[in-house]
């Protein structure tokens, strides 16, 4: 069965639209999980609370106002006039804010479609942009299929694309910032092989992925390790390429400077552009401060980082770096136990849950991968693995030094695409050794991987997808005593 399942496989892989129907395919797998049931619960979940409510004064005025107390209920009644006159003192960029408000606009205020209908759409546009990059770092449209598939069915990006928090939308722009830096390095390849140019040039790509990376950071500061990592990443490359070709490595010096000004000069151009209201209003929280606008931007700036180097207010969901690598701590966003409620639907009693769990299998496969690609770079470097290794240590890395901070395992989100990736880089590698050796109990086992990341997507579906099941089943689904 497994080797029927293998051969239809690879026939349906050599048809000319594969690439298009498998992409338009799984994109659709990925758009009902995260579009399905979204506008439940009905309830500001978690850190929306702060979001959406955020979003929506700064959608009125230009920045952010405070809101009375228990502004929560009448809000998600459909009463919105809970605010207060007084500006907010928030410590996140406006940018993804803002996004959240064009939800809003479209589906309405009172509308936790609203809220949600931004973080959803980005969630699964990575899908298709996942699909771009495996086809031009792997060059299989099979594997690019394969890694679109473990896209759609990866659980912390799904509760994450389902909730109004920033970072999915984070994960999203610096997701696009690393397809702009793989084009990138294949043009610029392209150019020192046939043109061995000396001179200094201005890349296209590296631009647009300063736009992107500019977005990010305007979502939330963490997109500045992606900014460092994939500018550091791109000298990298650049100093290994001139020496395969015989050029003097000096050269890469003044090409790296130029791609640093490319990278951050339209990074902080769009960073700004966030805080436009901010900026052109006059109630803004610390507008005031000093003379100028943006003498006060820096100072609030200074204000923000102060908050965020000092949290360290206990929680009992907060998960360290360490911990979101195993999946420890997963964050329960919503939790509710109904009886005789319509929210059971046809169930007499219910529980109703929104736990950010990874997909274990792609999450510890995809884990096993990326330490098996940083070992392979080590004895062979290759620009594209390398690539995936650079953007899992942007999301990953730098929290490793705020370990007595509050944190939470769905910021690991922004790591998930290049667990995917390398999880789908190393199924392909493995694939084809065993095609050269004819080892066919190697295609078994990636048949078998995939049905077990399938299967164990159904079995947590419930709880990525908040839909009522028995208590009993959400007991189940809690594999062990820490998850609860």
């Amino acid at each position: 069965m497994i080797s029927a399942a293998i051969r239809v496989s690879t026939k349906l892989a050599s048809h000319r639209r594969f690439g298009l129907i498998s992409t338009l395919g799984i994109t659709l797998i990925g758009l009902i999980i995260r579009f399905g049931n979204l506008a439940n619960p009905r309830l500001l979940i978690f850190d929306e609370t702060y979001y959406v409510k955020d979003a929506y004064t700064l959608g009125l005025f230009g920045s952010e106002r405070n809101w009375q107390a228990g502004a929560n209920a009448d809000f998600e009644m459909g009463n919105l006039s809970g605010f207060l006159d007084t500006a907010a003192y928030v410590v996140h960029p406006p940018l993804g804010k803002w996004l959240i408000w064009l939800g809003m606009q479209l589906f309405g205020a009172d509308s936790a479609l609203g809220w949600r209908f931004t973080t959803a759409l980005l969630g699964t546009l990575m899908i298709p942009l996942v699909i771009l990059i495996a086809r031009r770092l792997i060059g299989s449209n099979f594997f690019a299929a394969v890694a679109g598939l473990l896209m759609a069915l990866e659980g912390l990006s799904i509760t994450l694309s389902r909730t109004a928090i920033l970072d999915g939308i984070l994960a999203f722009f610096a997701l696009l910032a690393f397809y702009f830096v793989i084009r990138d390095q294949e043009a610029w390849e392209r150019r020192l092989r046939h043109a061995r140019s000396n001179g200094l040039v201005i890349r296209g790509w590296l631009l647009l992925a300063g736009i992107a990376l500019g977005l990010a950071i305007g979502v939330k500061w963490s997109g500045l390790y992606f900014l460092a990592a994939f500018g550091i990443y791109t000298f990298i490359v650049d100093l290994n390429l001139r020496g395969r070709l015989g050029m003097p490595h000096v050269l890469a010096i003044g090409q790296g400077a130029l791609n640093a000004i490319v990278l951050l000069v339209p990074a902080f151009g769009v960073y700004l552009l966030g805080w436009l209201g901010w900026i052109t209003g006059s109630d803004g929280w610390g507008r005031n401060a000093k003379p100028s606008w943006y003498a006060s931007l820096w100072d609030y700036h200074l204000n923000a980082y102060a908050f965020h180097t000092g949290l360290t207010s206990p929680h009992p969901y907060q998960a360290n770096a360490f911990e979101w690598l195993l999946s420890l701590r997963p964050t329960a966003l919503f939790f509710e136990r109904y009886e005789a409620s319509s929210a059971c639907g046809v169930l007499t009693d219910c529980t109703v849950a929104l736990t950010a769990i990874p997909n274990l299998v792609i999450w510890l496969g995809g884990l096993l991968a990326i330490i098996w690609l940083g070992l392979r770079n080590i004895r062979k470097f290759d620009a594209g693995s390398f690539g995936l290794v650079t953007g899992f240590l942007a999301g990953w890395l730098p929290w490793v030094f705020y370990l007595e901070r509050t944190t939470f395992q769905f910021y690991a989100v922004a790591y998930a695409p290049y667990l995917v990736l390398a999880l789908a880089f190393g199924m392909h590698v493995y694939w084809r050794k065993g095609v050269a050796r004819r080892l066919k109990g190697r295609h078994g086992a990636l048949v078998v991987l995939m049905v077990a990341v399938v299967l164990f997507a159904i079995y947590f579906l419930s709880i990525w997808m908040a839909l009522p099941v028995p208590h009993f089943v959400w007991r189940m689904q809690m594999l062990f005593p820490f998850w609860v």
